[in-house]
């Protein structure tokens, strides 16, 4: 029989360590925790001991939250279903999983999970020990399915949930992406031509002593400004980039910068529909699991990431405590179309609220397809008249000297 080795501390801190001959890791897991042994590593006899550096939590939780992607989210809950559909112990699927996972933070935070199961936590709070992997949505939908005994079911139409957010994601991203890099290119390119261009081509009309065009002294004063106080701007730069995220994160400031994005054409648009979309894939699948009403809207206005559609859903959840259902108050927000609202009161009315909100999201998906099209088929063209419009604009002004020469020398 294998023999495996152990190390921990008991309750009291003193160090404990010794050897069990047993079948498996989790078996000698298991007595160790019976000896009363807290958080015993547990190895092959033999092996040598690995050296962990502990990073600080401030810092290990950033990295947790930048070090697993959804697809290694999705991977794992398919997994986890499919394991626990098969008849395997949830602690047993989730040493597996431990051992597979090829992402170190992945396999941190299942090791985490694993833990707290095993000293007799619910999957599900065992999860809630991780925020940065598992949010406050995936840890409500694993206790639901839990208490019903459906933890299989729910766990694939978890799967199927994030891989549908993720879309989404994307999709917004790219929204605000694109015009962010027309932007960053158009004032890069100008400082450049400011920079470097214009003052080789200004010293050179500046020697000839000749009364220069309006426009053209205009530009090289812009570049005798920009020269001259070239690192005062770029600390001012990063002030005022420092300053507005404080201002985002404070309510009135996020409030204000929300509806500001609500407002911009197309974009606004589009950021509409993938809340609507987010909101109806996220309310259908807590229904469909068997969560209360109030808490699927509480849950689903977290996720939309918007405060002033946060604050339309929170009194549609008002509405629902005060017994006028989803559709009424959900007709009152201009933020959701009246054939959301109509579909929601047809789902109340025929006892089948998940399918309808299954039907608003894929329709949503499709319109946001759409919109993100219609987005770019914008910006491009948008692209080439903003940097063509600004390098056309500087080339002018520092040739109209010349064709004032050439002008005067014919």
């Amino acid at each position: 029989m294998p023999v495996f080795e152990y190390d921990g501390r008991d309750k009291a801190g003193r160090r404990q360590s010794g050897r069990f001959d047993v079948r498996s890791v989790s078996e000698a897991r298991q007595l160790a925790k019976l000896m009363g042994v807290v958080d015993a590593k547990v190895r092959p006899a033999g092996q040598p001991v690995s050296l962990n550096f502990e990073l600080p939590p401030a810092i290990r939780k950033l990295f947790d939250q930048r070090g697993v992607k959804d697809n290694d989210l999705v991977t794992f809950t398919k997994q986890l279903s499919v394991m626990i559909d098969a008849g395997v112990s949830v602690i047993k699927a989730l040493e597996i999983l431990e051992n597979q996972s090829t992402n170190p933070v992945m396999r941190r935070s299942i090791t985490t999970v694993r833990t707290k199961v095993e000293r007799g936590f619910e999957l599900g709070d065992a999860m809630q020990e991780v925020p940065a992997v598992f949010n406050d949505l995936y840890c409500s939908l694993v206790r639901s399915g839990t208490a019903s005994g459906q933890l299989d079911v729910i766990l694939r139409r978890l799967s199927t949930y994030i891989e549908k957010n993720a879309k989404l994601k994307r999709q917004l991203f790219g929204a605000l992406f694109y015009p962010a890099i027309v932007l960053t290119i158009a004032f890069g390119l100008t400082a450049f031509m400011l920079l470097v261009v214009v003052p080789t081509l200004a010293t050179t009309f500046v020697d000839g002593g000749k009364e220069l065009p309006g426009l053209t002294l205009a530009v090289i004063d812009a570049s005798n400004f920009l020269r001259n106080n070239f690192f005062m701007i770029v600390v001012g730069l990063i002030g005022a980039g420092f300053f507005f995220n404080r201002w985002i994160k404070t309510p009135a400031g996020r409030y204000q910068w929300d509806a500001f994005l609500l407002r911009i054409p197309l974009i606004g648009t589009l950021i509409q529909k993938i809340s609507i979309a987010r909101f109806a894939s996220t309310t259908a699948t807590l229904v469909a699991s068997g969560v209360g009403i109030t808490d699927v809207l509480q849950t689903a206005s977290s996720v939309l990431g918007n405060k002033i559609l946060e604050q339309g859903i929170m009194r549609v959840r008002d509405g629902v405590i005060k017994g006028r259902g989803m559709g009424v108050p959900m007709a009152e927000e201009k933020f959701f179309p009246q054939m959301v609202s109509s579909m929601v009161s047809i789902g109340e009315a025929s006892g089948r609220l998940d399918t309808m909100l299954h039907k608003v999201s894929e329709f949503y998906e499709e319109e946001v397809d759409v919109a993100m099209a219609a987005v770019l088929k914008a910006i491009e063209p948008a692209m080439f008249i903003v940097i063509g419009g600004i390098v056309g604009v500087i080339l002018i002004a520092m040739y109209l000297p010349v064709f004032d020469l050439a002008s005067v020398g014919g």
